[in-house]
């Protein structure tokens, strides 16, 4: 595997997502500086950076270094948290969440389009 792989991925996946640099970093709780200063260094970033990059863009790291598609999707920590708290909750709350996360990505896809404006 060729060193510029990971940041080719990662500006690979950031852009399948439309997202900016600015964005991912917030994204992946890590500081925009560090990341910048990541990408124009050509620097390869450490495995708990690259963990926490995965975790922002909601895939794993057997994700990521997956090319041809073959790894089945798995869920994050964080996802399976979202799952379990979800499924503790009773039938008329898990309406309510639901209708809450399809509002909030409508706002979401607003602020996209908007962002590429």
């Amino acid at each position: 595997m060729r060193e510029d792989y990971v940041l080719k991925r990662v500006t690979q996946l950031r852009e399948e997502r439309n997202w900016s640099l600015y964005r991912l970093a917030k994204e992946s709780d890590i500081s925009y500086s560090t990341l910048s200063n990541t990408f124009h260094r050509n620097n390869v970033p450490s495995v708990s950076t690259l963990i926490r990059i995965c975790e922002g863009l909601g895939i794993t790291l057997a994700e990521f270094f997956d090319e041809d598609g073959s790894v089945p999707k798995q869920l994050t920590v964080s996802d399976q948290q979202l799952l379990s708290d979800f499924h503790r909750l009773p039938r008329s709350d898990k309406n309510l969440v639901t209708a809450y996360m399809q509002g909030l990505l409508k706002v979401a896809s607003i602020r996209e389009l908007e962002d590429n404006i």
